[in-house]
């Protein structure tokens, strides 16, 4: 178009170059012949009239010209913008698409009510969010650590009353969308009337319907009796997780066992998994056991299902088993996923997972300072889904810090929560009794006697928690107390592949002066457990204590190998070389003991012996100065009293 203006100007010039050409001409002839100038001037007034009317003919050409441009240039803006508006529906469209096929939550719809109810204020958007307020109440009120994407159909807290536009809308569109590409569990209903009064039917397309009747004036119960009946409808497994919350075992357990036999593939072993809980109050720890190891088998790579083994075998003090399914368990929560389990829930079961395997091996050392540091300083075991002040206490008694033990077995409100409130009880006492062994406080020991009667007496199915995890204190508290009639009663009662139990069989025969039975239990136990140190080491004790040195030496080396972060066979193994007369090579093994044990007051007592037999008093001065600040049980401090008597 600019050519086009260009070669216009161009043949205006040429016309005005021409014309004066011609008005020069007819100068000039009319110079030379006077009769010729009318007819000269009639040519003159003849050429500016062209000339004027070519200069008119070209402004109207660039006018046109001009116009043309621009009308060009606002037709490429139109096709542009139109282009820009057709890209941007499209986008919308394709991303209400996505949306919709991405979309899941519970939706439900307006109910169907009779006029006269609508009227009088009951109308399907008001039952609607009836429902919808005790759904997001039960949702709230369930826990779970399971993960949402594990769950064939999940909805979570995305709970909606949609009410539909009139008319064609965006609003229509979405929501056509939604119902045919989104995922979304959709609930609609109907109020109708009955002799009775009235009936609430909810309908989900997929799972079926489901109907509660009552009163008129009842409206609210209904509606309760209807999430609950939805809420199991569309989420079985978050039901029973609700309902076990709520201490309704006895309904919980239809809805997981059809979850586990009947219901999909992909929920069964997590049926198997409640179920398993369920069993822990009916039947005992070995059924709850039992149902885990089907849960496994029918779904292999769930981290709960391997973890609650792992915990269940401890608990029935099997921690060659615990170790070995804990280490499975951490394969499965450390692969994509976590096995199920949800990803905020996935550090804190790592570290109670790491800390089961650490002690069942007598690592208690890395097991205290991982739990300090993870659960106590940071405050992550209050908020913990599961119990865990046991571990800790655990921890820390078995590293010989009974100072940190009992602070923790005395606090309230530390990890505590659990399904069943009687098995935190079971935790608790068990705790305490750990630590009055250890301080050598029998009769406290056998004062918790009477707590564990009490659980029993509410729950008998607990008894082979309470058999693993308490009793073996009693009956070793009663036979160094010299009563061996009930400790032997208490021991006879006790399970065959239960470690502490065959350890304390084989303690109370020695305390009776039995060794030779002594030490056929104590080789079953070591049989039983082959990996783990404590068998070994408790043979080594009772070596000790009837003068083998050479015996107990043998004994707490192979428990060291074993478990070489296990402090007792290594300070045992220094007090051994004392009483051979070595306290110089006794010195590398209480120094070794120290770093898993370090506030244990015999330790630096014997350490401080064997310094001063060894002719460094200044050394012994700062091991009995230490010794002094820590627990001591009274034997210890008479010693103690003793051999620092006029340093």
């Amino acid at each position: 178009m600019a050519d086009d203006l260009l070669d216009a100007q161009n043949t205006a010039d040429e016309a005005a170059e021409t014309n004066a050409a011609a008005v020069a001409l007819a100068l000039d002839g009319a110079t030379a012949r006077p009769e010729l100038s009318g007819a000269i001037a009639a040519f003159l007034k003849e050429q500016r009239r062209l000339m004027e009317e070519q200069r008119e003919q070209l402004r109207d050409s660039a006018k046109r010209m001009r116009l043309g441009i621009v009308d060009q240039r606002f037709s490429i803006a139109l096709k542009a913008a139109i282009a820009l508006i057709g890209f941007a529906v499209a986008i919308l469209f394709a991303t209400m698409m996505w949306n919709a096929y991405d979309s899941g939550g519970l939706v439900i719809e307006p109910f169907s009510v009779p006029p006269d109810l609508a009227a009088r204020g009951l109308t399907g958007e008001v039952v609607a969010a009836k429902l919808l307020d005790r759904m997001a109440q039960m949702q709230a009120e369930t826990s779970s650590q399971r993960a949402p994407e594990s769950f064939q159909n999940y909805w979570g807290q995305d709970i909606k009353v949609t009410i539909p536009d009139t008319g064609v809308s965006l609003g229509e569109l979405d929501r056509f969308l939604n119902l045919k590409l989104g995922h979304a569990t959709r609930i609609s209903g109907e109020v109708v009337r009955t002799a009775a009064g009235v009936s609430v039917t909810a309908r989900d397309g997929t799972s079926g319907s489901l109907t509660v009747s009552g009163s008129e004036d009842a409206v609210d119960p209904l509606m309760r009796d209807l999430a609950e009946q939805v809420y199991r409808l569309t989420q079985p497994y978050l039901y029973s997780a609700w309902l076990q919350i709520h201490g309704r075992l006895n309904d919980a357990l239809p809805v997981l066992v059809a979850l586990a036999t009947t219901g999909p593939m992909q929920e069964r072993g997590w049926g198997y998994l409640g179920w398993s809980n369920c069993l822990e109050s009916s039947d005992g720890e070995e059924a709850r056991l039992a149902m885990l190891r089907r849960g496994v088998a029918v779904d292999p790579h769930l981290f709960l299902l391997r973890q609650n083994i792992a915990l269940s075998e401890d608990a029935l003090s099997r921690p060659e088993q615990a170790i070995a399914d804990g280490r499975k368990a951490l394969v499965l929560l450390d692969a994509p996923g976590h096995g199920g389990t949800r990803e905020s829930v996935a550090p804190s079961a790592h570290l109670r997972m790491l800390s089961i395997i650490d002690v069942s091996a007598g690592d208690y050392h890395s097991a205290a300072a991982r739990l300090a540091t993870n659960f106590i300083q940071r405050d992550f075991g209050r908020s913990s889904i599961f119990s865990l002040k046991a571990l800790v206490v655990r921890a820390f008694a078995g590293e010989h810090d009974p100072g940190n033990a009992r602070d923790i077995a005395e606090s309230h409100g530390f990890g505590t929560a659990r399904i069943n409130i009687s098995v935190g009880e079971i935790d608790d006492i068990a705790a305490q009794a750990f630590i009055a062994v250890q301080a050598e406080d029998w009769k406290g020991a056998i004062a918790l006697s009477a707590q564990t009667s009490a659980i029993l007496s509410r729950q008998p199915a607990l008894r082979g928690l309470v058999q693993a995890r308490i009793t073996p204190f009693l009956a070793y508290a009663h036979a160094r107390l010299g009563d061996f009639r009930t400790a032997n009663a208490l021991i006879a009662a006790e399970p065959d592949h239960c470690d502490i139990c065959l350890r304390t069989r084989a303690a109370i025969a020695a305390l009776a002066g039995d060794d030779a039975r002594a030490n056929w239990w104590f080789a079953r136990a070591a049989a039983e457990n082959p990996s783990t140190p404590f068998a070994y080491a408790d043979w080594g004790a009772m070596l000790l204590q009837k003068g083998d040195f050479d015996g107990a030496i043998a004994k707490f080396e192979s428990a060291h190998k074993k478990g070489p972060h296990f402090a007792d066979p290594l300070e045992m193994w220094g007090e051994a070389l004392m009483l051979k007369n070595r306290s110089d090579l006794a010195l590398a093994r209480f120094a070794e003991a120290a770093r898993y044990a370090p506030n244990w007051g015999r330790l630096h007592l014997k350490w401080g012996e064997a310094l001063m037999w060894s002719g460094d008093k200044t050394g012994a001065e700062k091991q009995f100065d230490a010794a002094a600040a820590l627990a001591l049980t009274p034997p210890e401090e008479i010693e103690r009293a003793r051999v620092t008597h006029g340093r």
